[in-house]
């Protein structure tokens, strides 16, 4: 029987989890994840059936990541603008993860406006405008689209706005749409 590793599966994960962090997914092989875990590649294969694997593990942990920072509240600012400044904010921090998660290809596109985080943001927009589930859906779509694609501007470096631009960009946005939703009722 070979013997036991003497790095864990945890330190292994939290060491590719650094590494796509901190250079982006392509960095991320056998042999700069041993380096990284002080390792050889022997443990990584011992605890993984592969680097497809590692990937994925890596992928649920910025995902978990992603989920904490969505759900950060600001004093004095609106529950659902908060949601849409915290998208940015992740981008803009962790613009290798946002990279991974939202602009590598690898996302379904009918599950990025329906992910595990949805039904929270659905559920900000009715408590707080008092809608219909079918029309805070509509609020969270338009306003989820314009928001990612500050957040990809800003993870490429295409665009640089300040956190007040953004508030306000978001604001007139959602502002917007909730005027629309309801000229659309109240028209006879």
């Amino acid at each position: 029987m070979a013997p036991r590793p003497k790095v864990t599966k945890e330190e292994i994960l939290n060491a590719a989890f650094n590494i796509v962090r901190e250079q982006g997914e392509s960095a991320l092989t056998a042999k700069t994840l041993a380096a990284r875990a002080g390792c050889s590649t022997q443990p990584i294969f011992w605890y993984f059936s592969g680097m497809g694997e590692v990937m994925q593990m890596v992928t649920e942990k910025a995902k978990v990541l992603f989920s904490d920072v969505l759900r950060q509240k600001k004093e004095g600012v609106n529950p659902f603008k908060n949601l849409g400044l915290n998208y940015i904010k992740f981008a803009k921090e962790e613009t290798n993860l946002f990279k991974m998660l939202y602009m590598s290809g690898k996302a379904e596109p009918e599950k990025l406006l329906d992910d595990e985080n949805t039904p929270f943001a659905i559920d900000v927009i009715v408590k707080e405008k008092g809608l219909s589930e079918e029309d805070a859906r509509r609020v969270f779509r338009e306003l989820w689209l314009f928001s990612h694609g500050i957040a990809t501007m800003t993870a490429t470096g295409t665009a640089r706005f300040s956190e007040e631009e953004t508030e306000i960009m978001l604001t007139d946005v959602y502002t917007g749409v909730l005027m629309k939703i309801k000229s659309e009722k109240t028209v006879i």
